[in-house]
C-alpha cells in the first residue's frame, strides 16, 4: 500500500503544476476533422481513458486482472478562420496488474501486484490548413483540410513502478536508460514520429461525419535508449466516423481507425497478451446540445475479445 501511495503522489504532484493543450480539435474520437473551431477561437478538451483486462491463467489458479488509466488535457486555436495550431501531451498514465491469489498446489507463492505510473510525455506539435469550406451561417456544410505534426523523442518527465518487493523511479532526469522491473523501461525515450493527414468533414443538424487519410512515419530511437514504451504506428491508415443526433442533446455513432493510432495513441504499452493487436473501432454516445461541445463516451475492446477486455474513453469538449 505504501508503494502505491508514493506512485500516486508523484504523478498527482506533476498534474497540479503543468498545463497542456491539444494538437488538433476534433468531434469524433479517433478521426481528425477538417473543421477548425467555428463558434470560438479555440476548443478545449479533457480525456479520460480506462481499460480493464482479464488475463486467462491456469484452471486451478485463476485469472490475472489489470486496470489501466490515462488522462490528458487539450486546447487548439483557430487562426484567421483557415488555420489551426496546437500541441498535446499526456498528463497521467498508470497501470495496476494483480495476479490471482491462489497458486498451483505445492507451488511457492507467486509475485505480487505490479503498479506503474508516468507523467508528462508524448508531446506532439502540429498545425492544420483548411483551404476549402462551404458552410452556412450555422456552420453546417462541407470542409476540407490538410494537417501535419511531429512527436519529438523525449522521455516521460516523471515515473515510478513497483513489482513484488521492488520499487523504481525514472523519467527525464533519471540519467541513462535503465531496465524496468519487468524488462523494458516504461520510462524510456519515446520514439520520434511525424504525421500527415488529409481530412474532409460534413455537418448538418442531424448528421456529423468525418473521414481522413493519415500517414505516420516513425524514426527509430538510438539503441542506447532502448525500445520506445509506446506502441508504434507506422504507415498509412484510413479513418472514418459518423454521429447521428437522436435528440438535441443525444447523439449515437461509431468510429473506425483501422491499423492506425487510436485516440489513446500515447498510452504506454501495458504488456497484456493480445493487447498488441490493438483496437480498430469504437461505439460512441455523445451528450450535449451545443455544436463542437459535449461529452463523448466510447467503448471498445483492446484485445478484440469483449469477454477479456473493455475500454471506456470519456472526453469533454468545449469552444470559447
Amino acid at each position: 500500500m505504501h508503494r502505491a501511495v508514493v506512485i500516486v503522489a508523484v504523478v498527482a504532484a506533476g498534474t497540479l503544476t503543468v498545463p497542456a493543450e491539444a494538437q488538433f480539435s476534433s468531434d469524433i474520437p479517433g478521426v481528425p476533422r477538417a473543421s477548425v473551431p467555428f463558434r470560438g477561437n479555440h476548443q478545449n478538451r479533457t480525456e479520460w481513458t480506462f481499460a480493464g483486462y482479464k488475463i486467462p491463467g491456469a484452471a486451478d489458479v485463476g485469472d490475472t486482472t489489470a486496470l489501466g488509466v490515462r488522462v490528458t488535457f487539450g486546447r487548439s486555436y483557430r487562426i484567421r478562420n483557415v488555420f489551426e495550431l496546437g500541441f498535446d501531451i499526456s498528463i497521467i498514465d498508470g497501470l495496476l496488474e494483480r495476479p490471482p491469489e491462489d497458486t498451483l498446489p505445492g507451488a511457492p507463492p507467486g509475485p505480487g501486484s505490479y503498479i506503474r505510473g508516468s507523467g508528462f510525455y508524448g508531446l506532439r506539435i502540429g498545425g492544420k490548413w483548411r483551404p476549402f469550406s462551404a458552410l452556412d451561417l450555422d456552420g453546417y456544410g462541407w470542409e476540407g483540410a490538410i494537417g501535419a505534426g511531429v512527436q519529438p523523442s523525449l522521455r516521460p518527465l516523471i515515473g515510478a513502478e513497483s513489482y513484488d518487493d521492488s520499487t523504481r523511479f525514472g523519467g527525464q532526469f533519471s540519467g541513462e536508460a535503465e531496465p524496468g522491473l519487468r524488462g523494458s523501461d516504461p520510462f524510456g525515450r519515446i520514439h520520434m514520429a511525424t504525421f500527415l493527414s488529409g481530412m474532409a468533414s460534413y455537418r448538418s443538424q442531424r448528421i456529423l461525419a468525418d473521414v481522413a487519410l493519415v500517414a505516420e512515419a516513425v524514426r527509430e530511437s538510438d539503441e542506447a535508449d532502448g525500445p520506445s514504451p509506446l506502441v508504434k504506428f507506422d504507415g498509412v491508415s484510413p479513418r472514418g466516423g459518423v454521429m447521428y443526433r437522436l435528440t438535441p442533446s443525444l447523439a449515437l455513432g461509431a468510429s473506425y481507425w483501422g491499423n492506425g493510432a487510436p485516440p489513446w495513441r500515447d498510452q504506454i504499452s501495458v504488456g497484456v497478451p493480445g493487447a498488441a493487436k490493438g483496437e480498430h473501432y469504437g461505439f460512441i454516445m455523445t451528450l450535449g446540445s451545443r455544436p463542437e461541445s459535449g461529452t463523448d463516451f466510447m467503448v471498445s475492446t483492446p484485445t478484440g475479445d469483449w469477454g477479456q477486455s473493455v475500454r471506456l474513453y470519456i472526453r469533454g469538449r468545449s469552444t470559447r
